[in-house]
């Protein structure tokens, strides 16, 4: 099987961008209403005292192997697939990230870089790539997240 290879360059220079760009959004787009859907679940029964912390968080990590591996199974290289999970969850983290912008009192955008800064030094040393591409990409697949839902 090909892998599908994801460049998640911010050098729009690039002539290949607009692809990669395509690319990048839709692996987000794909994962996205997948890992929501579990992990509604998984909270609901936690919240509900069916399940207890450790429980909790072996299902979460199992979740997100299971979404990396879906993308594998799609044509996506590991690498692409576990940023593109890690990028996901900090989507979906989003109402607790502006809560605690709040709380703090801080722009989000501050509080959202420390969420992929903290995301990115864990992720770059399991996949083995420097953590500044991991910033990087991680970076941009939330950015463009936020700029197609805010289009």
């Amino acid at each position: 099987m090909e892998t599908k290879g994801l460049a998640l360059q911010s050098n729009s220079r690039s002539q290949n961008a607009p692809k990669e760009n395509h690319m990048s959004k839709n692996m987000l787009e794909l994962v996205l209403p997948r890992i929501a859907r579990v992990l509604s679940k998984q909270l609901k029964s936690y919240k509900a005292g069916r399940m207890d912390d450790e429980t909790f968080s072996t299902n979460f990590d199992s979740i997100l192997q299971q979404q990396c591996e879906w993308l594998n199974n799609q044509g996506y290289q590991t690498a692409d697939s576990a940023i593109t999970v890690h990028a996901a969850l900090i989507v979906l983290s989003s109402p607790g990230l502006k809560e605690e912008a709040k709380r703090l009192n801080v722009p989000l955008e501050v509080i959202e870089f420390r969420a992929i800064c903290e995301s990115s030094k864990e992720l770059a040393e399991s996949i083995g790539e420097p953590l500044f591409e991991v910033v990087e990409k991680l970076s941009c697949l939330i950015a463009f997240r936020l700029k197609s839902k805010n289009s």
